[in-house]
């Protein structure tokens, strides 16, 4: 790998840019990359395969997914064309992420090597007729992993693309072909709709709790987990066969509390490692990648109005924010202590390794080593000469598989997962909706506005998911409210009750759905715990008398507390020492959980014939 100039790069992609209408003139520099601070040529033009540089992959991304091989196009004329097209790809005016130039390469190969097979020597020959063949060939596609299924239409949808892709960015060229589909378009002949709705599945509770559970348990046992990893590591066999060295070290083991042999040991201790991924991903709403990135010592605390708060800090890939931090509980620190203890043993390899690619002089070692040091999510790839690299989303994806499957939990569980789980909880935290993680989330329970203003460098676009879930939590309840049948109760019932029968009458949306998002706009909401607030100026506050208050509405989620209430006052009432205050107090809360009771259906009588079939009266 040869030192350059960035003068070099820019003639070198100047020239390459006019020669590629002519197909001539075709060598020069490609790609580049930096390692301690110097630029050097990565591919060239004219080489098999193009390497896509480091600095525009994600930490977790598998070095395959930035190798494009040419050798896997079949025909000199279409591998030749196929260079034309991704060179002017990858120095398109919009820049694109590696992941998405290896997607667009991934589907060229298969686009290439079907106009082969079709006997197709090179673009040029393309017709709209057979640009309808490949559409056919294209729908009758199952996955491999699911025969008889038909891929999705977003698959459908990248492969038509590639088409459209390739007639656009040849049109200047001797390769150049008609429009492949002039009445129609790639995304229109796969089916495929664009829907805001969110594809990524929100954990269920009880498995977020039993993930959670599992994790801070071994999270507990961290220290003595990790003793007895840097104790094995000192100790020093006295036999030189491999078998006796290996029973020596079992009854190290042994002296030291531990009796479940070396297996066991290596196998928890990934365990621990896995389980604090999972209290991280969990309380941060971190991406994967970010969760990779991050580095030793890279978080911080403050103390704000006799709270303290914690940051931890990483490197934001995805959306090119860079370095970026996240407020999150003390538990996610602890997690990252562990962590930096954990992979001690792969940096200082990953150290020496580094000085030698150095000495060398192997630039693209060096860069890959540089990017990893000091992060928390190192590991060995056994398949690669156990090199050190950092823990791929792959990787992850199948280590977090295996931590559920371990405990008997049947999920499909995914590291993207976490992120609109963790937006989902704090939303139901702020809205006092939150059964478990709730001093883990207690800091969220302020105004989003604070937590925006706390700290610039954070990750800004998970407040816009958590807004958004909190968007949808408010219109479902907002919109429970004006359905028709909804038994409501409080001060602001009537003025909800008028909304629907004016809704009825005075139609100013196009449909029901348009109705409750403008409506729920206005509407600011929080929980009581007794009753839904929407006094948004804190002045005039009832003091626990929501079903009194003109902001105050209860609705059928929150029956079961009255009925909790009426019960205790029933309890209460049977108390044969009560005073007089008490008894009127105990008389007062019942008269109000009467008048709400049956605000909301219930049947008084009723409640009191079952609460006397269990001895309660």
């Amino acid at each position: 790998m040869s030192k350059i100039t960035g003068a070099e790069v820019l003639a070198d992609r100047e020239r390459l840019l006019r020669a590629l209408p002519q197909g001539e003139g075709l060598h020069g520099i490609i790609t580049t990359d930096r390692a301690d601070g110097v630029l050097y040529a990565l591919s060239r033009y004219e080489d098999p395969e193009w390497w896509l540089p480091r600095a525009k992959s994600t930490g977790n991304r598998r070095d395959c997914e930035r190798r494009m091989d040419f050798t896997r196009i079949k025909g000199d004329q279409l591998r030749s064309e196929a260079k034309i097209l991704m060179g002017r790809t990858i120095w398109g005016e919009k820049a694109l992420s590696n992941a998405s130039v290896f997607t667009i390469f991934q589907n060229l190969v298969l686009w290439l090597n079907w106009l082969h097979d079709q006997g197709i020597s090179g673009l040029a020959q393309v017709t709209p007729l057979v640009a309808v063949r490949y559409v056919q060939y294209v729908q009758r596609l199952t996955p491999p992993h699911k025969p008889g299924k038909q891929i999705s239409s977003m698959t459908k949808w990248n492969r038509l693309s590639t088409v459209e892709r390739s007639w656009k960015l040849l049109r200047d060229t001797s390769h150049g072909f008609e429009h492949p589909w002039p009445e129609s378009s790639a995304i229109a002949l796969s089916g495929h709709k664009r829907s805001n709705k969110a594809k990524t599945d929100i954990i269920p509770d009880d498995i977020l709790r039993q993930l959670f559970q599992h994790a801070e348990f071994l999270l507990n046992r961290a220290d003595d987990l990790l003793k007895h990893r840097d104790a094995l590591a000192d100790f020093q066999p006295c036999s030189k066969n491999h078998n006796d060295q290996w029973e020596e070290r079992v009854e190290f083991l042994k002296t030291r509390g531990w009796d479940q042999g070396l297996g066991a040991l290596g196998t928890t201790l990934r365990d621990l490692r896995d389980g604090c991924f999972v209290i991280i991903l969990a309380t941060t709403g971190i991406r994967a990648h970010e969760l990779g990135n991050i580095r030793r010592d890279q978080w911080y605390s403050e103390v704000r109005d006799g709270e303290r708060f914690y940051f931890l800090g990483s490197r934001s890939d995805k959306t090119h924010a860079g370095e970026t931090s996240w407020l999150c509980p003390e538990i996610a620190i602890e997690a990252v202590k562990v962590l930096e203890r954990l992979v001690e043993p792969l940096q200082a390899e990953l150290e020496q390794a580094l000085k030698e690619a150095k000495v060398v002089g192997d630039l693209n070692k060096v860069t890959c080593l540089e990017k990893c040091s000091g992060c928390i999510g190192l590991t060995k790839l056994t398949q690669k000469r156990n090199s050190i690299s950092l823990l791929s989303g792959l990787a992850l994806h199948r280590r977090l598989g295996k931590f559920a499957k371990d405990l008997g939990i049947d999920w499909k569980l995914a590291s993207h997962q976490f992120r609109r789980t963790f937006a989902n909880y704090v939303v139901h935290h702020k809205l006092g909706d939150l059964r478990y993680l709730r001093d883990h989330f207690k800091h969220w329970s302020l105004d989003m506005t604070i937590l925006y203003a706390m700290n610039e460098a954070q990750d800004l676009e998970l407040y816009d998911e958590i807004y958004a879930a909190f968007d949808g939590k408010r219109q479902a309840i907002v919109g429970h409210w004006l359905e028709p049948d909804t038994r409501l109760s409080g001060g602001m019932a009537g003025h909800i009750r008028q909304m629907r029968s004016r809704s009825e009458e005075v139609r100013t949306y196009k449909d029901r759905k348009e109705m409750i998002e403008a409506i729920s706009e206005l509407v600011y909401l929080r929980s009581t715990g007794i009753a839904w607030c929407t006094n948004d100026t804190g002045v005039d506050c009832a003091g626990g008398q929501c079903e009194d208050c003109e902001h105050g509405c209860i609705d059928d989620s929150q029956k079961p507390f009255w009925e909790g209430l009426y019960l205790q006052q029933i309890e209460l009432r049977q108390i044969d020492d009560l005073d007089d205050s008490g008894s009127k107090t105990v008389e007062r809360t019942m008269e109000r959980c009467e008048r709400v009771l049956t605000d909301l259906g219930v049947d008084i009588n009723r409640l009191k014939e079952q609460l006397t079939d269990v001895d309660v009266i």
